[in-house]
């Protein structure tokens, strides 16, 4: 298959799993990524959406990471007060003999919409034709929370075409090997329909272009609970899908870029003693188009608009209540190269946020508004280290105090070995 034909079976299935993506029909799995997922939180922060744009790391790092085989990666960032933002990334790779090896990875993410961590061990087994084969572990403290992931890759992080497929099965100490170990007390919650993951990433790349298309399905699961207190006997359920996408073309001096992305939570949990099925539904979809050229060999512009809809639905007893966000954010870039190991960057964002509520709400919002704030970052390479702070300023009147326009700090770090 030509380079166009992939880019053009990958576009039309972002098109799909993006927009056309279907609900379940029931309530349905537990497991950590997914079930911690809440788009309404978000509100605890007037400027949250300013600030996750802020505290991703740097384009100009990718390749360096794509083409190593170990690395630590850091984006880390002010979202309130009293929360500070991580996703951490580290890989290793070790060989198990002329071929085999072991890729060792290891990721964190705390932030105000979810939280957790695992460590995933890839035992690979290489072929002359056929890919890369392999075999995934992530141990868990709870063994019934331990997944195995079947594996197969084509290409790497550096040829023209990649892909990563995973089928994934969750929590797989969790009666379908074994039964659930009742724990102390006598708590116990086994799948009555257990959770699978596939997944898929793909990327193209040339020498004028990159798509990129990454997505992962949650199959609906159930799990019953059993208490010794009966009112807390009862199930809980969970499904949910989200894709990713990257497009990156250049057209003479200027470049172009499209991203968007879907993801999709449906929960829920039915207690014996308490009325109601606790059905919660959230959903997020993405989208951004941004162009940008050099204006001299040392000064960068980049023009960018991102748009976010959040939603998210409570049935009883929490519920009947639904709330639904719109963020649409302007922003505008310049990079100075000072010298090769030292980029001066400074912006402005500008982000209007539309609410809509119903019902009883389960979170503070501060309603419909507008934010802006202007930028300044540096990013400076010390031998095989890269790094990049970014300080934000504040261009509004806002209803808490705000130390000498002070508003947040991001920290992204990064090397490979």
């Amino acid at each position: 298959m030509t380079a166009r034909r992939w880019r053009a079976a990958l576009l039309m299935a972002l098109t799909i799993t993006l927009f056309a993506g279907a609900r379940p029909h029931s309530a349905r799995a537990d497991t950590r990524e997914w079930s911690s997922v809440n788009v309404a939180v978000e509100e605890e922060d007037d400027e949250n959406f300013l600030d996750h744009y802020l505290s991703r790391a740097p384009v100009q790092w990718r390749d360096t990471w794509e083409h190593s085989t170990g690395g630590l990666r850091i984006e880390q960032g002010c979202l309130t007060a009293g929360i500070w933002y991580q996703q951490n990334d580290f890989k290793a790779r070790a060989p198990l003999g002329a071929h085999p090896y072991l890729d060792l990875a290891w990721q964190q993410r705390t932030d105000d919409e979810r939280a957790y961590e695992y460590l995933q061990l890839d035992f690979r087994f290489p072929t002359h034709a056929h890919g890369v084969f392999g075999v995934r572990f992530r141990p868990s403290y709870d063994k019934s929370q331990q997944d195995f992931a079947a594996l197969w890759d084509y290409g790497d992080g550096a040829s023209p075409l990649q892909v990563q497929a995973s089928f994934t099965v969750r929590d797989m100490f969790n009666k379908l090997w074994a039964f659930r170990q009742t724990v102390v007390g006598g708590h116990a919650e086994p799948y009555r329909a257990h959770p699978f993951e596939p997944g898929i990433h793909v990327v193209s790349r040339g020498a004028r272009h990159r798509v990129e298309f990454e997505s992962a399905w949650l199959t609906p699961s159930r799990k019953k609970v059993f208490d010794p207190l009966t009112d807390a006997d009862g199930q809980f359920s969970l499904w949910g899908s989200r894709a990713t996408l990257l497009g990156v073309q250049a057209f003479g001096d200027w470049e172009g870029e499209l991203r968007g992305a879907n993801e999709q939570v449906l929960s829920a949990t039915e207690f014996a003693g308490t009325p109601g099925s606790g059905r919660v539904f959230r959903r997020r979809w993405t989208g951004e188009v941004a162009v940008r050229r050099h204006l001299t060999p040392a000064l960068f512009a980049e023009a960018r608009w991102l748009y976010q809809d959040r939603s998210q639905d409570w049935q009883p007893p929490a519920g009947p209540a639904s709330f639904r966000a719109y963020d649409r954010m302007p922003a505008l870039e310049l990079d100075w190269t000072m010298k090769p190991d030292m980029v001066w960057r400074v912006g402005a964002l500008y982000n209007r946020i539309a609410i809509d509520l119903d019902g009883r709400q389960q979170y503070f919002t501060y309603g419909a508004r507008k934010e802006s704030r202007a930028w300044i970052g540096l990013q400076a390479r010390f031998g095989r280290v890269q790094v990049q702070g970014i300080e934000g300023i504040e261009l509004d009147a806002e209803p808490y105090p705000v130390t000498f326009h002070h508003d947040k700090g991001f920290l992204s770090l990064q090397t490979t070995f």
